[in-house]
C-alpha cells in the first residue's frame, strides 16, 4: 500500500512538471480592408498588452494581399514604425512582430496600429514566447555584411532539412548600423522571396515567416547536402546565426475579449472618405487622400469636409481647426510657404479649388490635417 501511495504521489507530481504551452489568442477579429496609398490602419486597443512580455508575438493574419502589399506595425501618436525594420515591410501572407520591451511600453500607453497598403486584416493574435520553439540550424562562422552589399554568408542546404511552411527563418545579428537591412537570397543568387530583397533589420534577430511552398522549392532545388542552398547579405549588420522556428502552442477559440474592427463601408459616389478618424488635441493627427479620386476634378468642384468637434478639445484649450497641406512640402495646398487654417465651429468646411491646388491634387493628392475634432466624411461634389 505504501509502494502505491508512492507511485501515486510521483504520478500527481510528473502532472504538474509537465510544461503547458501557452495560447494563441484572438485581440482583433476583421474584416479590416487596408487599401491604396498608406490612408488606411486600425489600432490595436492598450488594453491587449497589459500582461505581454519581450519575445511574445503578434501575428496577422490576412487575405486579399496585392503582389506589391505592404505591412506596417506603427506608433498611433507619431506614425512611425515602433521599430525601424517595422516601419514597412512587404507581405505574402500572415505576418508578425516579435514584441521588445520598448515596443511593449508604446503598445501599453498608445496601442499599436497596424497599417501599409493593398491588403484586408482578417484576425490579430498575441501568443507567447513559450508557443515557439527554435532550432539553431547554423552557427557561423560570422559574417559582417559590409555597406557595399558585396558580402554573404553561404548556408549548406543541410540546414533547412527539417523547414517547413509556416515555419520561420530567423536571422541572428549583431552590430547593427542605421538603415541595417538583409537580403535573402537561393542559390542562384536571386531574391528568394520579394519580401526579403533588402528587408530592414534591428535588434538582434530578424524573423522571415515563409507562409507559401515557392521558397521552400527554391532552396530544394540545390540539395540538403553540403551545397549551397541560400545566400544571406545586406548591408550594416553581422549574422551569427540562423533558426527555424516553429509554432508549438494551442490556439484559443475564446473570443469574448476580442476587438471588433469597424463595420466595413463602401463608398457612395462623390465620397473620398467615410468613418472615424481622431484628430486629437496632440496635433498628431493627419490624413493622406491619394490623387485618384481627383483625376477628372473641375474648378467647378469643391470639397465637403465633414467632421464632429471633440468634446474635450475646449476643456484642453484648443480651437479645433483643420487644414489642408501640400503632400510633398506639407505647406498651402495653392503652393504658399504657411497652411491656411479653417477654425471649426460645426457646420462642414467647403473648401474650393484654384488653377495651382487643382494641379496638385490632381497629382500628388493632399494631406488633411488639424486638431480637436473626428473626422467622418469628405465628398467630392460639383458646385454646378
Amino acid at each position: 500500500m505504501t509502494h502505491l501511495r508512492y507511485i501515486s504521489v510521483l504520478v500527481l507530481c510528473s502532472l504538474f512538471l509537465v510544461p503547458a504551452h501557452a495560447i494563441e489568442r484572438t485581440i482583433l477579429i476583421g474584416p479590416k480592408t487596408i487599401g491604396k496609398a498608406w490612408k488606411d490602419n486600425i489600432v490595436l486597443e492598450a488594453r491587449h498588452f497589459a500582461d505581454t512580455k519581450a519575445g511574445d508575438i503578434l501575428t496577422v493574419y490576412n487575405d486579399n494581399a496585392k503582389r506589391t502589399a505592404q505591412g506596417a506595425f506603427q506608433h498611433p501618436k507619431t506614425w512611425q514604425g515602433v521599430a525601424p525594420e517595422y516601419g514597412y515591410f512587404g507581405i505574402s501572407g500572415p505576418f508578425r512582430m516579435t514584441l521588445t520591451e520598448d515596443i511593449i511600453a508604446i503598445a501599453r500607453e498608445h496601442g499599436i496600429a497596424i497599417g501599409g497598403h493593398d491588403y484586408r486584416i482578417l484576425q490579430v493574435t498575441l501568443s507567447s514566447a513559450e508557443d515557439y520553439r527554435e532550432t539553431m540550424v547554423w552557427n557561423g562562422p560570422a559574417v559582417v555584411m559590409k555597406d557595399d552589399w558585396s558580402a554573404n554568408a553561404e548556408i549548406p542546404g543541410q540546414c533547412f532539412a527539417t523547414l517547413r511552411e509556416g515555419d520561420g527563418l530567423r536571422l541572428h545579428i549583431s552590430k547593427v548600423k542605421d538603415g541595417a537591412s538583409a537580403k535573402l537570397m537561393d542559390f542562384t543568387w536571386n531574391a528568394i522571396d520579394p519580401s526579403v530583397d533588402g528587408v530592414p533589420v534591428g535588434g538582434d534577430n530578424y524573423t522571415w515567416y515563409i507562409n507559401e511552398k515557392a521558397p521552400l522549392l527554391k532552396l530544394a532545388l540545390a540539395g540538403t547536402g553540403g551545397n549551397v542552398a541560400m545566400r544571406v547579405g545586406g548591408k550594416g549588420y553581422m549574422l551569427t546565426g540562423i533558426g527555424i522556428v516553429q509554432f508549438v502552442g494551442e490556439v484559443s477559440e475564446d473570443y469574448s475579449a476580442a476587438q471588433r474592427a469597424p463595420r466595413e463601408y463602401v463608398l457612395q459616389p462623390g465620397e473620398i472618405f467615410h468613418g472615424e478618424r481622431a484628430f486629437p488635441n496632440d496635433w498628431s493627427g493627419n490624413l493622406k487622400i491619394n490623387a485618384a479620386p481627383f483625376q477628372e476634378c473641375t474648378a467647378n468642384d469643391v470639397l465637403i469636409i465633414s467632421y464632429k468637434i471633440d468634446p474635450t478639445a475646449k476643456a484642453a484649450g484648443i480651437s479645433p481647426q483643420l487644414s489642408l497641406r501640400n503632400a510633398k512640402t506639407w505647406g498651402e495646398l495653392t503652393g504658399a510657404p504657411e497652411p491656411v487654417w479653417y477654425p471649426l465651429d460645426g457646420t462642414d468646411v467647403v473648401y474650393m479649388f484654384d488653377d495651382t491646388a487643382l494641379d496638385e491634387v490632381k497629382t500628388r493628392g493632399f494631406v488633411l490635417s488639424g486638431v480637436g475634432f473626428t473626422l467622418t466624411k469628405i465628398e467630392l461634389i460639383s458646385a454646378e
